[in-house]
């Protein structure tokens, strides 16, 4: 079975000194650092002061677990240290955050009796298991993922909320579902964001659109390519102003996540290539949802009937 692609486990994980060492070592190395060097291994250290910044370093990327505690984070909420307050309330964490919601949104519109809703890969399935189906006593869950971690927290979660008997776990590659016609909703937030290779991801979107019924729905995000940085290109720095990050914190979010932690979902698609890799992989584009400002969109294709 293929390796999960977003992050290590906690069984496989380098001791954090080792990281630590390798990344101060590079960043010493380094003539191209966003910030000053003292700046960035002041960062460095605080990251390794809470549980979610020591995560990062270890696996330049989000699980289940840690997707969940973001998404679920409340502002005002006390953290564990300023950096972490940091990353929940002034990175574009907090972006991601608002697109998950309007990803709950955009779910709710598939809610009704009898349904059967994926979550590819689930994660701890927040995405389904914090909706109200009061008024869809049949529908069905599924969650699918490779993390057996997650899928365990996926499935003590759905006993949690009384959805137990309604959901499904299954362990699997996305790039092999070896699932046809079953689902009516597909949602899958974040995976292609890590794969930078444009065939995989139609390869991707036509295993999900296998999985739908005739008619169903995938639910994808993505991450178009950003503007350059103000300091860069003062002359489109307005376009910024999109994501609500001040530039002294984008400076702070690309030098932890570009020269720190090196993260590994940031791979940028144009909407024109998203459309085209949907509609290769056999699906019709039904609407873009853009935030407020026009950044971070979660596109809707149909499977025709």
């Amino acid at each position: 079975m293929a390796a999960v692609i977003s992050h290590g486990s906690s069984a496989n994980s380098a001791p954090l000194e080792e990281v630590v060492l390798a990344v101060e070592r590079r960043l010493r190395a380094s003539d191209r650092l966003l910030l000053g060097l003292d700046e960035e291994l002041e960062i460095l250290a605080e990251l390794q002061k809470f549980p979610l910044g020591r995560f990062l370093l270890r696996n330049q990327g989000l699980n289940g677990y840690w997707t969940s505690y973001i998404f679920r984070f409340e502002p005002g909420r006390p953290t564990s240290s300023p950096m972490e307050e940091w990353l929940l309330t002034r990175s574009l964490l907090s972006g991601a955050r608002e697109r998950f919601q309007r990803s709950r949104e955009e779910i709710a519109r598939s809610i009704t009796d009898g349904a059967v809703l994926a979550s590819v890969p689930c994660g701890v399935m927040d995405d389904l298991l914090r909706q109200d189906y009061g008024s869809a006593p049949g529908v069905r869950l599924v969650g699918v993922d490779l993390d057996t971690e997650s899928l365990a927290l996926a499935e003590e979660e759905a006993r949690a909320r009384g959805l137990g008997d309604r959901s499904e776990f299954i362990r699997a590659d996305a790039w092999d579902l070896g699932i046809n016609a079953e689902f009516d909703l597909l949602v899958s937030n974040g995976l292609n964001m890590y794969e930078p290779d444009g065939d995989r991801l139609i390869e991707l979107y036509r295993n999900f659109a296998r999985a739908l019924r005739p008619g169903g729905r995938l639910l994808v995000s993505f991450l178009t390519p950003p503007p350059p940085p103000p300091w860069e290109a003062p002359q489109r720095a307005a376009e910024w102003e999109r994501y609500g990050i001040a530039e002294e914190d984008l400076r702070r979010e690309l030098a932890l996540f570009g020269d720190i932690i090196q993260a590994k979902y940031l791979n940028f698609v144009s909407e024109s290539d998203t459309r085209a890799q949907l509609e290769r992989a056999g699906l019709t584009v039904e609407s873009m949802n853009y935030s407020d400002g026009g950044v971070l969109p979660i596109v809707s294709a149909v499977k025709p009937d």
